[in-house]
Protein backbone atom coordinates (compact mmCIF):
# COMPACT_ATOMS: atom_id res chain seq x y z
CA UNK A 1 0.00 0.00 0.00
CA UNK A 2 1.17 3.70 -0.56
CA UNK A 3 1.90 5.28 2.29
CA UNK A 4 -0.55 7.77 2.09
CA UNK A 5 -3.71 7.84 -0.67
CA UNK A 6 -7.27 7.85 -1.62
CA UNK A 7 -10.13 6.01 -3.24
CA UNK A 8 -13.38 6.37 -3.96
CA UNK A 9 -16.68 4.55 -3.64
CA UNK A 10 -19.89 5.07 -5.15
CA UNK A 11 -23.06 3.50 -4.15
CA UNK A 12 -25.55 4.32 -8.15
CA UNK A 13 -29.00 6.48 -8.07
CA UNK A 14 -30.61 7.09 -10.34
CA UNK A 15 -33.71 8.98 -8.45
CA UNK A 16 -35.09 12.30 -10.65
CA UNK A 17 -36.15 13.88 -7.51
CA UNK A 18 -33.89 12.55 -4.55
CA UNK A 19 -30.21 12.49 -4.06
CA UNK A 20 -29.63 8.41 -4.34
CA UNK A 21 -26.12 8.24 -5.60
CA UNK A 22 -23.62 7.81 -2.55
CA UNK A 23 -20.25 9.13 -2.54
CA UNK A 24 -17.63 8.42 0.11
CA UNK A 25 -14.10 9.27 -0.01
CA UNK A 26 -11.36 7.25 1.94
CA UNK A 27 -8.31 8.64 2.17
CA UNK A 28 -5.10 7.72 4.76
CA UNK A 29 -1.87 9.00 5.46
CA UNK A 30 1.37 7.87 8.00
CA UNK A 31 -1.22 8.50 10.92
CA UNK A 32 -4.75 8.38 10.42
CA UNK A 33 -7.42 7.12 7.86
CA UNK A 34 -10.75 8.73 7.40
CA UNK A 35 -13.47 9.17 5.27
CA UNK A 36 -16.63 11.45 4.33
CA UNK A 37 -19.92 10.60 2.42
CA UNK A 38 -22.27 12.97 0.21
CA UNK A 39 -24.69 12.47 -1.58
CA UNK A 40 -25.97 13.99 -4.89
CA UNK A 41 -28.80 13.69 -7.65
CA UNK A 42 -28.48 12.85 -11.53
CA UNK A 43 -27.28 16.49 -12.45
CA UNK A 44 -23.43 16.82 -13.37
CA UNK A 45 -22.78 20.03 -11.33
CA UNK A 46 -24.33 18.12 -8.09
CA UNK A 47 -22.43 15.38 -8.26
CA UNK A 48 -18.84 17.36 -8.76
CA UNK A 49 -19.52 19.15 -5.84
CA UNK A 50 -20.09 15.53 -3.64
CA UNK A 51 -16.67 14.63 -5.50
CA UNK A 52 -15.34 18.31 -3.75
CA UNK A 53 -16.85 17.20 -0.71
CA UNK A 54 -15.66 14.12 -0.35
CA UNK A 55 -12.14 14.08 -1.81
CA UNK A 56 -9.97 16.47 -0.05
CA UNK A 57 -7.21 16.87 -2.49
CA UNK A 58 -9.48 16.56 -5.78
CA UNK A 59 -5.85 16.68 -8.45
CA UNK A 60 -4.61 13.70 -6.47
CA UNK A 61 -4.56 10.36 -8.29
CA UNK A 62 -7.14 7.58 -6.65
CA UNK A 63 -5.85 4.31 -6.17
CA UNK A 64 -8.88 2.86 -7.04
CA UNK A 65 -12.71 3.41 -7.84
CA UNK A 66 -15.27 0.81 -7.04
CA UNK A 67 -19.29 1.57 -8.12
CA UNK A 68 -22.13 -0.21 -6.98
CA UNK A 69 -23.72 -1.34 -10.53
CA UNK A 70 -23.02 -3.74 -13.43
CA UNK A 71 -19.35 -2.74 -15.38
CA UNK A 72 -18.65 -4.88 -18.05
CA UNK A 73 -15.10 -5.22 -19.58
CA UNK A 74 -14.01 -1.90 -21.31
CA UNK A 75 -17.22 -0.27 -19.41
CA UNK A 76 -19.36 -1.86 -22.73
CA UNK A 77 -22.56 -0.47 -22.49
CA UNK A 78 -24.47 -3.20 -23.67
CA UNK A 79 -26.45 -5.13 -20.91
CA UNK A 80 -26.15 -9.03 -20.62
CA UNK A 81 -26.92 -11.92 -18.46
CA UNK A 82 -23.29 -12.80 -16.53
CA UNK A 83 -21.10 -15.28 -14.77
CA UNK A 84 -20.77 -12.61 -11.69
CA UNK A 85 -24.57 -12.58 -11.18
CA UNK A 86 -25.06 -16.21 -11.61
CA UNK A 87 -22.00 -16.93 -9.55
CA UNK A 88 -23.49 -15.16 -6.65
CA UNK A 89 -27.22 -16.21 -7.13
CA UNK A 90 -27.10 -20.21 -6.73
CA UNK A 91 -26.95 -22.27 -3.74
CA UNK A 92 -27.28 -20.23 -0.62
CA UNK A 93 -26.56 -17.07 -2.31
CA UNK A 94 -29.74 -17.26 -3.49
CA UNK A 95 -31.58 -16.11 -0.10
CA UNK A 96 -28.52 -13.87 1.13
CA UNK A 97 -29.45 -10.60 -1.34
CA UNK A 98 -28.26 -11.85 -4.55
CA UNK A 99 -27.53 -9.46 -7.04
CA UNK A 100 -30.07 -8.56 -9.93
CA UNK A 101 -29.42 -9.45 -13.51
CA UNK A 102 -27.71 -7.10 -15.56
CA UNK A 103 -30.42 -7.79 -18.83
CA UNK A 104 -33.56 -7.69 -16.65
CA UNK A 105 -35.92 -5.61 -14.44
CA UNK A 106 -34.03 -2.83 -13.08
CA UNK A 107 -30.67 -4.32 -13.73
CA UNK A 108 -30.75 -2.57 -17.50
CA UNK A 109 -30.77 1.16 -15.20
CA UNK A 110 -28.58 0.41 -12.67
CA UNK A 111 -25.73 -0.85 -15.93
CA UNK A 112 -26.28 2.59 -17.74
CA UNK A 113 -26.05 4.35 -14.83
CA UNK A 114 -23.01 2.73 -13.08
CA UNK A 115 -21.53 3.06 -16.52
CA UNK A 116 -22.28 6.45 -17.02
CA UNK A 117 -21.21 7.07 -13.71
CA UNK A 118 -17.70 5.19 -14.36
CA UNK A 119 -17.45 7.71 -17.12
CA UNK A 120 -17.88 10.87 -15.05
CA UNK A 121 -15.32 9.84 -12.81
CA UNK A 122 -12.53 9.21 -15.36
CA UNK A 123 -13.47 12.83 -16.28
CA UNK A 124 -13.30 14.55 -13.37
CA UNK A 125 -10.69 12.35 -11.48
CA UNK A 126 -6.99 11.26 -11.80
CA UNK A 127 -7.51 7.05 -11.37
CA UNK A 128 -4.48 4.73 -10.89
CA UNK A 129 -3.85 2.57 -13.87
CA UNK A 130 -4.95 -1.11 -13.06
CA UNK A 131 -2.24 -2.94 -11.23
CA UNK A 132 -4.39 -5.58 -10.06
CA UNK A 133 -5.79 -8.79 -11.65
CA UNK A 134 -8.33 -9.06 -13.05
CA UNK A 135 -9.34 -5.61 -14.08
CA UNK A 136 -12.45 -4.78 -16.56
CA UNK A 137 -10.26 -1.32 -17.52
CA UNK A 138 -7.62 0.27 -17.91
CA UNK A 139 -8.46 2.43 -14.67
CA UNK A 140 -8.19 0.77 -11.47
CA UNK A 141 -11.78 0.78 -11.58
CA UNK A 142 -14.27 -1.93 -10.48
CA UNK A 143 -17.43 -3.45 -9.43
CA UNK A 144 -18.77 -3.32 -5.90
CA UNK A 145 -21.99 -5.21 -4.45
CA UNK A 146 -22.40 -4.38 -1.13
CA UNK A 147 -24.96 -7.10 -0.30
CA UNK A 148 -22.24 -9.58 -1.06
CA UNK A 149 -19.37 -7.66 0.29
CA UNK A 150 -20.85 -7.79 3.64
CA UNK A 151 -22.55 -11.12 3.39
CA UNK A 152 -19.64 -13.02 2.98
CA UNK A 153 -18.08 -11.45 6.22
CA UNK A 154 -20.93 -12.99 8.19
CA UNK A 155 -21.03 -16.65 9.82
CA UNK A 156 -23.76 -19.03 8.68
CA UNK A 157 -24.88 -19.45 11.92
CA UNK A 158 -25.41 -15.79 12.67
CA UNK A 159 -27.15 -14.89 9.03
CA UNK A 160 -30.31 -13.00 9.15
CA UNK A 161 -32.92 -14.99 7.60
CA UNK A 162 -34.18 -12.41 5.23
CA UNK A 163 -34.16 -8.25 5.18
CA UNK A 164 -36.20 -6.70 7.14
CA UNK A 165 -39.79 -5.30 5.76
CA UNK A 166 -39.56 -1.85 3.55
CA UNK A 167 -35.24 -2.69 4.10
CA UNK A 168 -32.78 -3.16 1.88
CA UNK A 169 -29.98 -6.36 2.27
CA UNK A 170 -26.69 -3.86 2.64
CA UNK A 171 -29.11 -1.72 5.37
CA UNK A 172 -30.33 -5.36 6.81
CA UNK A 173 -27.03 -6.63 7.39
CA UNK A 174 -24.89 -3.59 8.33
CA UNK A 175 -27.31 -3.27 11.50
CA UNK A 176 -27.63 -7.00 11.97
CA UNK A 177 -27.86 -7.55 15.98
CA UNK A 178 -27.65 -4.43 17.13
CA UNK A 179 -26.53 -4.75 20.62
CA UNK A 180 -23.80 -6.78 18.90
CA UNK A 181 -22.39 -4.72 15.99
CA UNK A 182 -20.51 -8.37 14.38
CA UNK A 183 -19.90 -7.15 10.81
CA UNK A 184 -19.58 -3.51 12.08
CA UNK A 185 -16.18 -4.53 14.01
CA UNK A 186 -15.14 -6.99 11.32
CA UNK A 187 -15.49 -3.91 8.61
CA UNK A 188 -13.35 -1.96 11.37
CA UNK A 189 -10.67 -5.03 11.78
CA UNK A 190 -10.45 -5.23 7.69
CA UNK A 191 -9.72 -1.06 7.63
CA UNK A 192 -6.60 -2.26 10.29
CA UNK A 193 -5.54 -5.05 8.13
CA UNK A 194 -5.63 -3.17 5.04
CA UNK A 195 -4.03 0.27 5.92
CA UNK A 196 -2.57 -1.02 9.30
CA UNK A 197 -1.04 1.32 11.94
CA UNK A 198 -3.59 4.05 11.48
CA UNK A 199 -5.61 5.65 13.86
CA UNK A 200 -9.27 5.41 12.57
CA UNK A 201 -11.00 8.64 12.59
CA UNK A 202 -14.44 8.21 12.25
CA UNK A 203 -17.24 5.96 13.16
CA UNK A 204 -18.94 3.22 11.37
CA UNK A 205 -22.46 3.77 13.20
CA UNK A 206 -24.11 5.09 9.89
CA UNK A 207 -27.79 4.75 9.67
CA UNK A 208 -28.36 6.47 5.97
CA UNK A 209 -28.69 4.14 3.37
CA UNK A 210 -27.12 5.59 0.71
CA UNK A 211 -23.65 6.55 3.53
CA UNK A 212 -23.71 2.59 4.16
CA UNK A 213 -23.50 1.18 0.85
CA UNK A 214 -21.05 3.94 -0.25
CA UNK A 215 -18.50 3.47 2.60
CA UNK A 216 -18.54 -0.19 1.81
CA UNK A 217 -17.86 0.52 -1.84
CA UNK A 218 -14.99 2.87 -0.72
CA UNK A 219 -13.52 -0.63 1.14
CA UNK A 220 -14.12 -2.37 -1.92
CA UNK A 221 -11.57 -0.07 -3.33
CA UNK A 222 -9.38 -0.11 -0.91
CA UNK A 223 -9.51 -3.88 -0.95
CA UNK A 224 -8.50 -3.75 -4.66
CA UNK A 225 -5.78 -0.50 -3.92
CA UNK A 226 -4.31 -3.45 -1.41
CA UNK A 227 -4.34 -6.19 -4.20
CA UNK A 228 -6.10 -7.31 -1.22
CA UNK A 229 -9.80 -9.23 -2.24
CA UNK A 230 -12.11 -11.66 -4.14
CA UNK A 231 -13.21 -11.44 -7.64
CA UNK A 232 -16.09 -13.48 -9.18
CA UNK A 233 -17.12 -13.54 -12.52
CA UNK A 234 -15.50 -14.17 -16.24
CA UNK A 235 -13.12 -11.89 -18.39
CA UNK A 236 -15.49 -11.17 -20.82
CA UNK A 237 -18.71 -10.67 -18.41
CA UNK A 238 -16.73 -8.41 -15.57
CA UNK A 239 -16.30 -9.82 -11.93
CA UNK A 240 -17.93 -8.46 -8.40
CA UNK A 241 -15.16 -7.65 -5.86
CA UNK A 242 -15.99 -9.34 -2.52
CA UNK A 243 -13.71 -8.65 0.56
CA UNK A 244 -10.20 -10.87 1.58
CA UNK A 245 -11.04 -14.45 1.56
CA UNK A 246 -9.22 -14.33 4.79
CA UNK A 247 -12.01 -12.21 6.56
CA UNK A 248 -15.03 -14.44 5.44
CA UNK A 249 -17.56 -15.69 8.05
CA UNK A 250 -17.61 -19.63 8.74
CA UNK A 251 -19.62 -22.02 7.48
CA UNK A 252 -21.97 -24.38 9.84
CA UNK A 253 -21.24 -26.74 10.98
CA UNK A 254 -17.70 -24.37 11.58
CA UNK A 255 -15.42 -25.24 8.92
CA UNK A 256 -14.85 -23.78 5.09
CA UNK A 257 -16.07 -20.22 5.10
CA UNK A 258 -19.71 -20.59 3.78
CA UNK A 259 -19.53 -18.73 0.72
CA UNK A 260 -16.29 -20.73 -0.27
CA UNK A 261 -18.19 -23.43 0.01
CA UNK A 262 -21.26 -22.62 -2.19
CA UNK A 263 -18.81 -20.64 -4.75
CA UNK A 264 -16.22 -23.83 -5.38
CA UNK A 265 -19.78 -25.95 -6.37
CA UNK A 266 -21.43 -22.85 -8.30
CA UNK A 267 -17.97 -22.66 -10.41
CA UNK A 268 -18.99 -26.37 -12.06
CA UNK A 269 -22.72 -25.34 -12.25
CA UNK A 270 -22.33 -21.91 -14.04
CA UNK A 271 -19.81 -23.50 -16.87
CA UNK A 272 -21.96 -25.67 -17.70
CA UNK A 273 -24.66 -22.89 -18.02
CA UNK A 274 -22.00 -20.64 -19.72
CA UNK A 275 -19.87 -22.86 -21.70
CA UNK A 276 -17.56 -20.10 -23.47
CA UNK A 277 -17.37 -17.83 -20.87
CA UNK A 278 -15.00 -19.43 -18.49
CA UNK A 279 -16.07 -18.58 -14.98
CA UNK A 280 -13.86 -17.60 -12.43
CA UNK A 281 -13.19 -16.94 -8.76
CA UNK A 282 -9.86 -15.75 -7.81
CA UNK A 283 -8.87 -15.12 -4.29
CA UNK A 284 -5.46 -12.32 -3.94
CA UNK A 285 -4.51 -13.43 -7.33
CA UNK A 286 -4.94 -17.07 -7.12
CA UNK A 287 -7.76 -18.73 -9.28
CA UNK A 288 -9.89 -21.05 -7.52
CA UNK A 289 -10.54 -24.73 -9.41
CA UNK A 290 -14.20 -26.44 -9.29
CA UNK A 291 -15.18 -28.43 -6.40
Amino acid sequence: MRERGSVLGIDVGYSARRRTTGFCGLTWDRRAVRWTCHNAGLGARDRRDALRRVLPEPAAELAAVAIDGPLLPGLDPTPRYRCAESLLSRGAFARRGKPAPTNGGSGPALHEHATRLAHFVLRECRVAAAGHGPAIHARAIVEAFPNAFLGVLCDEADYPLAARPKRKWTDTLYHWRPGDPVIRRKLQRLLESLVPRRAIEGELCLDDHEEIASFVCALTALSVAANRFVAVGSACGGYIVLPPHATWGLGAPLATPWAERELRVNLARVADAFPDAEPAVYADGERWSPA
